[in-house]
């Protein structure tokens, strides 16, 4: 007799035939880009506006900490000036360096560049120029008194007259019983010496520049201080 199969296989389950429905692959496709876009704008001019309101801080910070003090500074009228160490800068000069140095200059100039920063900047830089051009100028002057013994009343007569001192002043620094002409002699010969009257060149042309950018850099600041109160 013929053997007959007690339990037949079940027919194979049948899925969607293949390829499925590609009808609304375009559209969504399409939907899901517009929404992607929309929101990465959104978050890119949140984040412009963030960068935005963060920059500001940082200006009206610096600017509250700078800006007004230094203008007190500068425009303060000097009314005698030391002429007693060449490494020391002239009084308004070391100030407003001391205060561009404590504040968040580079940070702002980062955050938000105007043509004050960059002033302040290039002011910066002149005053340290200067630093350096006055402590080259001090060492001359020291390296010519360690090798030449001269008496103090000289060198105090050679800082003075490298530092812009009038005649006038010179022989009011000197003791009626001293020999002036001796000791502008002796002084003279010292400050015309070559190393001595190179660095005292570069030191009054990099104090040329400073007061220049100083003068460069009041009405920037006055219109600052003028446009922050009219606020």
């Amino acid at each position: 007799m013929p053997t007959l199969l007690a339990n037949p296989s079940a027919p194979l389950a049948t899925g969607p035939t293949w390829p499925g429905d590609w009808s609304t692959f375009w559209p969504d496709m399409v939907i899901g880009c517009v929404t992607g876009l929309i929101i990465g704008l959104a978050l890119w001019l949140l984040q412009i506006w963030a960068d935005q309101r963060h920059a500001r801080k940082v200006a009206r910070r610096v600017s509250l900490r700078i800006v007004q003090p230094l203008l007190l500074v500068l425009q303060r009228p000097t009314y005698t000036q030391g002429f007693s160490e060449i490494s020391v800068l002239p009084r308004k000069h070391r100030t407003a360096l001391s205060l561009i140095e404590q504040s968040d200059l580079d940070d702002w100039h980062e955050e938000l560049a105007t043509e004050l920063t960059e002033t302040l900047r290039d002011y910066r830089g002149r005053l340290w120029n200067l630093q350096a051009d006055a402590d080259d100028l001090e060492q001359a002057v020291e390296r010519w008194f360690t090798v030449h013994r001269t008496s103090p009343v000289v060198r105090e007569w050679v800082e003075a007259r490298l530092l812009g001192a009038s005649e006038d002043y010179l022989r009011a620094m000197v003791r009626s019983e001293d020999d002036y002409e001796a000791i502008a002699a002796a002084g003279s010969q010292i400050v015309s010496s070559r190393l001595v009257r190179k660095h005292a060149r570069a030191y009054g042309q990099a104090l040329r520049k400073a007061d220049r950018t100083m003068q460069n850099l009041m009405p920037i600041l006055i219109e600052n201080v003028r446009r922050r109160s009219n606020r």
